[in-house]
């Protein structure tokens, strides 16, 4: 005799998670899509449960050190260190208008926190914000997924699946994230307020604001009003097209305003696109390459896979396996999901989400795991659908939750367990570096970069199995480099190019201890280097050091001549250097005439 759920299908939905949920995942009503909200004592509890997810994943990643991109936006950032109205508000980020950045609400926060500090600022407040941010925007993800028309268990679990997922150790970990975790708190924030089935006048206005302050967080935030806009129209909501175009009208009102204050503050609106990745493809190239990067995105979404920061273009200039196949996936599941119109808003509203990073319009990154963070929610509703799915099946079925709760408390485990393990990666640039030249050992920029580190710590020579020597890397970053142009894609920067031959001249010259010195190799490093700055314009620091070092050649049993030195000193001399390079570089030409003056006449 079968057994009866007590209840089963009587009552009204209370939004407890998983509880009463549909089989589908989704609210059952698609012209009332708003899943039934918790009430005001439940939804603390589960906005806490979701604080708690957030703040376990990422708690060991508070001692991280400064770096890459936080040395000069924050600790050496005269907008943070000197604040001021104007420079926060009406200027580019870093000065540097070409880059297209004008970010200045977290700026802002940086400066509240750094302020005169400079490098040495502790890092661990900066990262416990940076926590918070990402707790909080947790929370507004899930209110957003509950407006969007999810039952409450699938909202719940999509945003615990957010809290912990490990594609956001960038975005968390790296203190310059905080522009993704700002524009992500405030966006979703103005999507839950945006579609509220009835918009009066403080709606409006609050939507406004949690725009303009997306905005001012990060340019990425231009595209939500397209993710509302697909909503209004997947979920059917009153007045159909033409009044879903009317609703847009005071964000786009916002939009014109935040585009006429990045143009006074930058004298432009986008990054100049000579530092695009993709300047070089043609039109008709734009749409394949940006659905590779649409199909990454989506995988990364859903599975936990190593992080990297660094991309190359050739990467999905080319047909790229793991990007196909999130492509596929993603346009499967958009079909399987057309008659699950809160499913079908979220999947089709992530190209809409992303379109400012899809480089249809070319910008400076190929790809970054930290632009997932806002989109990333809408993937992991699908997942979270079908987990809470089986739940509900189970609660149908017997009146109880049961084992089916082990699956996404499984999947729960699985991410957390990957995120902290992936924490430790950004912990400091020596294993920054080192994680990513194990992912990507062809790309030669992370070999550059890794030198870099290793250099400055004077790692010269391989100390051990796991660690090589500066030189070593520079020379893979070379070697990676010619690969890379013979190809016929861009290689190394004209400035990293010209270092990496300085760097291992410089290092074989005068950095090893004398038995592992090697001035003939370091003569073939230097001449590279002289090549390399000759011929591109803005290298006068590199060329300078290279001829300066070259000159040193005299000093060691290599054929240099005193002519050559001089002419090479005087070159340099000639050249745009820092102060304390043009001192050494006068005193080495001082020395050098003085070596060649005739001895004075004695008696």
């Amino acid at each position: 005799m079968s057994r009866t759920p007590p209840r089963a299908r009587q009552e009204t939905p209370t939004g407890r998670p998983f509880e009463h949920a549909a089989a589908s995942g989704v609210a059952p009503s698609a012209a009332a899509p708003a899943a039934a909200a918790p009430g005001r004592s439940q939804s603390l509890w589960l906005a806490a449960g979701l604080a708690l997810l957030a703040l376990a994943a990422f708690l060991n990643a508070l001692e991280g050190e400064f770096l890459y991109d936080d040395v000069p936006y924050i600790t050496r950032n005269r907008q943070v260190q000197e604040p001021s109205f104007r420079s926060l508000f009406l200027a580019p980020l870093s000065g540097r208008a070409e880059l297209g950045l004008y970010r200045p609400l977290p700026t802002l926060t940086y400066a509240l926190q750094a302020a005169g500090r400079g490098d040495a600022a502790p890092t661990w407040p900066f990262h416990a914000w940076n926590i918070a941010l990402h707790a909080a925007a947790t929370i507004a993800g899930w209110r957003f997924l509950l407006r969007l028309g999810l039952t409450a268990g699938s909202a719940w679990l999509a945003a615990a699946l957010f809290a912990v997922h490990p594609c956001h150790v960038e975005a968390v970990d790296w203190i310059v994230g905080r522009a993704e975790l700002m524009a992500a708190l405030f966006g979703f924030a103005y999507l839950a307020v945006a579609l509220r089935p009835r918009q009066d006048g403080r709606s409006v206005l609050l939507a406004a604001l949690l725009l303009a302050a997306a905005g001012l967080s990060k340019e990425s935030a231009f595209a939500l009003p397209g993710v509302v806009f697909v909503a209004d129209l997947v979920l059917r909501r009153p007045g159909g097209l033409r009044a879903a175009v009317r609703r847009q009208l005071s964000a786009a009102l916002v939009l014109g305003l935040l585009l006429a204050l990045r143009y006074a503050a930058m004298g432009r609106i986008a990054p100049a696109l000579g530092l695009a990745a993709f300047d070089r493809a043609e039109w008709w190239q734009r749409p394949l390459i940006s659905a590779q990067l649409l199909g990454e995105y989506f995988i990364r979404s859903l599975l936990p896979l190593p992080p990297r920061l660094f991309y190359h273009e050739a990467e999905f200039s080319e047909p790229r396996a793991l990007a196909l196949a999130g492509l596929a996936a993603w346009c499967a599941a958009t079909w399987w999901a057309r008659r699950r119109r809160p499913l079908l808003a979220a999947l089709l509203a992530l190209p809409v989400a992303l379109i400012t990073v899809l480089n249809l319009r070319p910008i400076q990154e190929t790809f970054a795991e930290r632009f997932l963070y806002l989109p990333s929610l809408l993937p992991l509703a699908l997942a979270a659908n079908g987990l809470a799915a089986v739940v509900a099946r189970e609660r149908q079925r017997t009146g109880r939750f049961g084992v089916s709760l082990l699956l996404p408390a499984t999947a729960v485990a699985l991410l957390l367990g990957c995120t902290l393990r992936a924490n430790p990666v950004w912990g400091d640039a020596l294993r920054l570096w080192r994680h990513n030249v194990e992912q990507s050992p062809d790309l030669p920029f992370v070999h550059y970069q890794y030198a870099w580190f290793l250099h400055d710590r004077g790692m010269f020579l391989r100390t051990d199995a796991e660690t090589p020597g500066a030189i070593e890397e520079y020379e893979r970053a070379l070697e990676c480099n010619r690969r890379m142009v013979a190809r016929g894609y861009r290689g190394m920067p004209p400035d990293q190019l010209a270092r990496s031959h300085v760097s291992i001249g410089s290092i074989l010259l005068t950095r090893l201890p004398p038995e592992r010195r090697n001035p003939a190799r370091a003569k073939l490093a230097l001449l590279e280097a002289i090549a390399v700055g000759e011929k591109y314009t803005g290298l006068d620091p590199e060329l300078g050091r290279a001829y300066f070092q070259f000159a040193l050649l005299r000093h060691h049993d290599v054929d240099v001549s005193r002519e050559v030195a001089e002419r090479g000193l005087r070159r340099a001399l000639s050249l745009e250097l820092p102060d304390e390079l043009r001192q050494s570089i006068a005193a080495e030409l001082e020395r050098l005439l003085a070596e060649g003056a005739p001895a004075p006449a004695g008696g």
